[in-house]
C-alpha cells in the first residue's frame, strides 16, 4: 500500500536529480498527454488512469526506464557534456 507513495518521493527525487529539464518545457504536452495515457500507443480512459498509475508506482524501475527512453531523464552516468549534446537540438 505504501509502495506507491513512496516510488512517487523518489521518483520527484530522480527528477530533480537527473531531469532533462529543457525537453520537459519544452515538450510539456507530450509529457501532459503521458501522464494522463492521451498518446497513441497508450490510450486509455480517464476512469482507468489513476489505476494504471497506481500499477506503474509499484514498480519504479520500469517507469524511469520509459522516462529515459523519451529523453525527459538523463542516464545515471551522463556527463555534462553528453547532456549538452543530447539538447543541442532543441530550439529556443
Amino acid at each position: 500500500m505504501f509502495q506507491p507513495i513512496l516510488n512517487l518521493f523518489r521518483l520527484i527525487r530522480i527528477l530533480k536529480e537527473r531531469g532533462n529539464w529543457p525537453l520537459i518545457r519544452r515538450s510539456s504536452k507530450q509529457l501532459c498527454d503521458f501522464i494522463l495515457c492521451r498518446n497513441p500507443l497508450n490510450s486509455k480512459s480517464i476512469f482507468s488512469v489513476p489505476f494504471y498509475w497506481h500499477r506503474m508506482f509499484k514498480g519504479l524501475d520500469m517507469l524511469v526506464w520509459r522516462l529515459e527512453t523519451f529523453g525527459f531523464l538523463f542516464l545515471p552516468e551522463a556527463s555534462e557534456d553528453d547532456k549538452k549534446q543530447i539538447n543541442s537540438c532543441l530550439l529556443d
